[in-house]
């Protein structure tokens, strides 16, 4: 049917809308020349330019999303039409398509569309066999407020909000009407794109409602990340608190152009400016009043003083210049602090945005994690982030944990252990069972406890204000009694213009985003910020006995060997694959060679793979140092003397088990699990170890003692007195006391008073009582169990050598706030010599104070811009990331060991991890 230019055409309507049998009862008519269409009182349909205009309030007006979620499942069906826009107060939706002569076609297909009957029920006609509506409508976002358009287009398979204006290999700019002049809005799109594992870089532009991404192809392509903006947009809407607003920074910034001005060409201007420096700065004259009322003087008062000179001078440009760099400052501070945040928490936060969902039969689907359900099952794969937690139900891999722990290097996992989200898949592929999506996760909950912007209630920013506070009343004294004895107003006025709150402020939050940092990427978790500040005032250190105290170190256990080959040269080819002292085991190894006086190998060629170590001898056999998993997975076998040799062994379970089903592997401690030699492919003997060594609180207590000798410990214990001692002396703590019940352990620490240290396991109930009376309390409970623990602090290796460092931090952020004070006050004090000894007008003081700020923001600046270098280079999945065109495993020997040619890091880091793969065809 040709189409006339110039006709129109006419429907017929009922005002029948998403009743039972029908979405929309439509008859279309043929053509002819008409006028323009009858107005129902609930629906009008329209044929426009390139699409379909319908006006029905029940639609696009009401509230309840469901029948209009069925309208667009049902026009988005049909390949033509490209996009629906709604607009909500005008209630109307446009359905547009490409410009085509063929429009009556598109026109039938969509009365057929909107009128076909229908026996099942709506909710099932939304849902398809994988519980999701066609084309991602129940995804769609539709309840956003009504004075912004609703625009839905397809994109790729997906139906979505945001609109995809251009797109390249590595990047795309989208547009949301949801930006538009909303700065909020921006920042929680800025988080939401910082947490996406993938996503590079981005910039915002609130004017054009836009934002440009760059990514990486290889992690995360442009329709996975539309289909996570899109579920989003709630959060984006209502979420995280925004930026703090800037209307006082403008208005800064609009005085200092007006001042300048005045001051120094247009005179004329000089009353007009000096009543904005008074609107602007009347504030601080109402809080001054406020505190004086009360009997207290603090900076409002001193402010209050500068704006009583600067409008006794008539001069407003050095008044100007201070407002605009007291505004400019906290600005430039709250950027750094979001900035650095981003990066230095990405391995926390950023989490992928899709799995590999397995069906029963096997098959693999892309879906979105929010698509997810406990007890799901997905596969990960080499080189990928595990994107919850869950536990392994087939396959093997190396995983390393350091996004948990701090610790670098890989654990190997096999069916029945447990894996958590934002560990890397270093080697191998794994079948997981979800048992935790999302903030629910161990990494997810870390997220949440790590600040966003600002942080708050810090005793450092407190302690800033009261000494800035304390200054008032000395320089207000010096200005006036100069004022008083000599009549000179220039000296009077220089001397309250330094700036003694802004510096110090800006050293505690950036101070303690550098220790959050710092201790995070050592396994140290601040539950509370405010700790860092109380942690140097402490010196007493109260064990619990829930502290794990005798802990023993890693020993070797038993060497166990083929009657023709002797021990020492079974144990002489474990340690030898491993760099000295490399690790806890490493070390374990190294001690028994010395002690067994079992010789260490000339080797070559070390290479390390999953589950494996291998090298050539000085006689250019293969050895291979191997773990329980491999040789199970391999299927290697073990000769009959081995096998016997084995069996009158006290550990012989430990031996022969790969996988969960042998009884007696603990999977939580993989360490412990034991080591095979293979030398040409026959195994030789194996390697086991125990904690039965030396307890770790020896060596600990000694180096803290050995840092602090002012220090004090304590071990409360609910053990009888006499055992409680023995195992005191035993780790040199000689103050022990027992037969202790929960409520008496609180007592002895509230008795001790404030600069008390608890050590113990934070997630017990019965450790409530010792946290609360304690000033800093910490625990060893280790990352599994963050979720449950109230400690301030967390050490997430449940081991008490966590404590070292955790000293070094505090002390560390104790001195870098001093540096700033003194830094500081040093030009403040040099300023008021300057203005009665050499004559410094306002301008002058003020600028060298702020100097002064400058410095302290400097060298913060560069502490965390070279901490965020060095944790960035130490990420696991830098190399997988990054040098997209390199197999995952080039540029490092060792997998999770840190090594290149010619370099061996000796960090604690646990070398037999990783696991035999079958790499995917």
């Amino acid at each position: 049917m040709a189409v006339k230019v110039g006709t129109k055409r006419r429907y017929k309507t009922t005002p029948t809308i998403a009743e039972e049998p029908r979405l929309l009862n439509v008859a279309v008519v043929e053509e002819e020349e008409i006028s323009p269409p009858a107005v129902s009182p609930r629906v009008r349909i329209a044929p426009e330019r390139g699409g379909v205009a319908i006006w029905s309030q029940m639609l696009f007006n009401d509230s309840a999303t469901h029948n209009l979620r069925l309208f667009l499942s049902r026009v988005f069906s049909l390949q033509e039409i490209s996009v629906v826009e709604i607009d909500r107060r005008a209630g109307v939706g446009r359905v547009k398509y490409e410009l085509t002569k063929d429009a009556p076609s598109i026109w039938r297909k969509l009365k057929q569309v909107l009128t076909q009957r229908t026996t099942v029920d709506l909710d099932d006609e939304l849902r398809s066999e994988y519980g999701a509506a066609p084309l991602g409508v129940d995804r769609l976002y539709l309840d956003m407020p009504a004075t912004l358009p609703i625009r839905i287009g397809r994109i790729g398979s997906y139906l979505s909000t945001w609109r995809l204006r251009n797109q390249t290999q590595d990047r795309v700019r989208l547009t949301h009407p949801i930006l538009r002049n909303r700065k909020d809005v921006a920042y929680r799109l800025e988080e939401e794109l910082t947490a996406i594992l993938g996503v590079r870089s981005f910039r915002t532009n609130i004017m054009a409602s836009s934002v440009m991404v760059r990514f990486n192809p290889r992690r995360i392509n442009v329709y996975r990340l539309l289909r996570h903006l899109e579920n989003a947009v709630p959060r984006l809407l209502d979420g995280l608190e925004g930026p703090p607003p800037s209307t006082r920074f403008f208005a800064s910034s609009t005085l200092i152009t007006t001042a300048f001005a005045a001051q120094f060409f247009v005179p004329a201007l000089i009353p007009f400016t000096l009543a904005g420096v008074a609107i602007y700065g009347f504030p601080n004259v109402i809080s001054a009043a406020k505190l004086l009322v009360r009997g207290k003087i603090g900076l409002p008062v001193l402010y209050t003083g500068t704006l009583t000179f600067t409008l006794l001078s008539g001069l407003p440009f050095s008044a100007a210049m201070m407002a605009l760099l007291m505004q400019l400052w906290p600005r430039w501070a709250y950027q750094t602090l979001t900035k650095s945040q981003r990066r230095l928490f990405a391995t926390h936060r950023q989490r992928p945005s899709w799995a590999r969902l397995v069906h029963e039969e096997g098959l693999e689907f892309e879906v979105d994690i929010e698509r997810l359900n406990v007890g799901d099952t997905i596969a990960v794969h080499e080189g990928e982030i595990v994107p919850v937690d869950g536990v392994i139900v087939g396959g093997l891999a190396a995983v390393d944990q350091e996004a948990l722990t701090g610790r670098a290097g890989a654990l190997d996992k096999a069916p029945g252990d447990r894996v958590y989200a934002s560990t890397f898949v270093r080697a191998g592929r794994i079948v997981v069972r979800v048992s935790k999506i999302g903030i629910d996760t161990l990494a997810g909950y870390i997220g949440t406890q790590l600040p966003h912007g600002r942080i708050q209630r810090l005793p450092s920013a407190a302690e800033a204000e009261e000494v800035a506070n304390r200054m008032v009343v000395p320089a207000l004294a010096v200005s006036g009694l100069n004022l008083l004895l000599t009549g000179v107003v220039l000296p009077s006025q220089a001397s309250l213009r330094p700036d003694y709150a802004t510096g110090p402020r800006l050293s505690a939050q950036l101070g303690a985003l550098y220790a959050l940092s710092d201790a995070l990427r050592r396994g140290i978790l601040f539950r509370d910020p405010a700790e860092m500040d109380r942690l140097p005032a402490t010196d007493i250190y109260v064990f619990d006995d829930s502290s794990a105290l005798s802990r023993g170190r890693i020993e070797v256990g038993e060497v166990i060997s083929a009657p023709d080959v002797p021990a020492n040269t079974v144990l002489g080819y474990v340690a030898s694959a491993f760099p000295a002292f490399q690790n806890e085991r490493a070390r374990a190894l190294i001690e028994r060679c010395v002690e067994d006086r079992a010789p260490l190998l000339e080797i070559s060629g070390r290479a390390r793979d999953a589950g494996l170590i291998s090298y050539r001898d000085s006689s250019n056999r293969l050895v291979e140092v191997a773990t329980p998993a491999y040789v199970a997975a391999r299927g290697v076998e073990i000769p009959a003397a081995v096998e016997a040799a084995i069996a009158t062994a006290p550990t012989a379970w430990a031996q022969r088990g790969g996988g969960a089903e042998r009884e007696g592997i603990h999977h939580d401690d993989p360490t412990m699990r034991p080591l095979w030699v293979l030398v040409d492919g026959v195994i030789l003997g194996a390697v086991t170890f125990h904690r039965k060594g030396e307890p770790e609180g020896t060596e600990v207590i000694a180096t803290l003692r050995s840092r602090n000798p002012s220090a004090s410990f304590i071990y409360i214990s609910s053990h009888h007195q006499a055992e409680a001692e023995a195992i005191g002396h035993r780790l040199g703590i000689s103050n022990c006391i027992g037969d202790l019940d929960p409520e008496g352990k609180a007592r002895v620490v509230a008795n001790l008073g404030r600069r008390t240290m608890w050590i113990g396991d934070g997630s017990s109930p019965d450790a409530i009582g010792c946290m609360a009376a304690s000033t800093v309390s910490i625990s060893v409970a280790g990352s599994q169990k963050v979720p449950l623990d109230a400690a301030d602090v967390v050490l997430l290796l449940p081991s008490l050598r966590g404590l070292i460092p955790l000293r070094r931090i505090g002390r560390l952020h104790r001195g870098l706030l001093k540096e700033g004070y003194r830094s500081v006050f040093m030009l403040n004090l040099l300023c008021v010599a300057g203005a009665f000894l050499g004559g410094f007008d306002s301008l002058i003081v003020g600028l060298t104070s702020n100097f002064g700020t400058g410095y302290v923001y400097r060298s913060h600046l560069k502490r965390l811009n070279d901490l965020i270098t060095s944790m960035e280079s130490k990420m696991a999945t830098d190399f997988a990331t990054e040098a997209e065109e390199h197999d995952p495993h080039e540029g490092t020997s060792d997998v999770g060991a840190h090594e290149v040619e010619g370099h061996e890091d000796y960090s604690e880091v646990d070398l037999d991890a990783v696991v035999p793969f079958e790499r995917p065809v």
